[in-house]
């Protein structure tokens, strides 16, 4: 299992919460449902759901609830059939219309279509409560949404195909990435830069730590996060660095992704080639 799957996976993961924890919309549940294979099941204290066609109804019961979901703990494995589960716990807290709090603890065990290259979708989703919190409701929305698109981000750069089409959704108009290589301020330099040292390379794979996000208005997010890289060249060599990334994100909820204005990244340790 490579860790462009990996990136996949939790970008879909990440984005499966953000519905909840902003207002619903027409737009926004459209988005959410392409996180869903057609004869998706869907297990949870409320019942079981079978079939896509059936999520929007369900939604209604959540109109004007608080809700916020925080990732404790994140794991995906590999079957022997090659598809891939994610299981993970978090602490889940809401605030009903009537003021009505609560928190607890659940399960996710989430098993995904079979993918490679693309986002996936969700074939099975089972929601276990494990037990009641005395939690004070914290927004989670905003680590979520950054989280999704740090880890699409992550995918398309491990592709290493020089494609830059992908990264449209991901960039605000007037974006400015400094790389330690130099500026890139368009899709077209981007494009330039994908084609470069990237594209040289067979493998990619990059290992997040330290991440924190901080919220700087409504719509405007700033995250801090370390990058342990490490990857394969062409010619079968082995390289390593890591990197210290600084980026401001612009967030229209209506759209799948959080898009970054800035990002400014920072050597900690330089690209170096490791004998084997």
């Amino acid at each position: 299992m490579k860790t462009l799957q990996i990136h996949l996976a939790k970008t879909q993961y990440y984005r499966w919460y953000q519905l909840y924890e902003r207002p619903m919309t027409d737009a926004r549940i459209r988005n959410q449902l392409e996180l869903l294979a057609e004869d998706i099941l869907l297990q949870s204290a409320a019942g079981e759901m079978r079939g896509k066609e059936s999520y929007p109804e369900r939604l209604k019961v959540y109109e004007g609830w608080q809700n916020a979901h925080h990732v404790q703990e994140i794991s995906i494995q590999e079957h022997e059939d090659g598809f891939l589960q994610l299981n993970a716990s978090i602490r889940y807290q809401n605030i009903k219309p009537d003021g009505e709090k609560a928190s607890y603890t659940i399960d996710y065990t989430i098993n995904f279509e079979s993918f490679e290259r693309s986002l996936p979708q969700f074939k099975t989703v089972k929601i276990t409560p494990t037990g009641q919190t005395n939690d004070i409701f914290a927004d989670a929305y905003p680590e979520n949404r950054c989280k999704a698109s740090m880890h699409y981000w992550l995918a398309n750069m491990e592709q290493c195909d020089g494609n830059a089409t992908p990264f449209v959704e991901l960039l605000a108009d007037r974006f400015e990435l400094n790389f330690s290589s130099g500026k890139v301020s368009s899709i077209e330099e981007l494009s330039t830069w994908l084609n470069g040292a990237p594209k040289h390379m067979k493998e990619s794979n990059h290992h997040p730590e330290n991440f924190k996000v901080t919220v700087i208005d409504k719509n405007t997010y700033e995250i801090n996060v370390e990058f342990d890289w490490n990857g394969i060249t062409l010619d079968d060599k082995k390289m390593i660095a890591r990197t210290a990334h600084h980026w401001i994100l612009t967030d229209n909820p209506e759209e799948r992704f959080a898009r970054i204005k800035t990002m400014n990244v920072t050597a900690l340790v330089p690209f170096t080639v490791v004998e084997s």
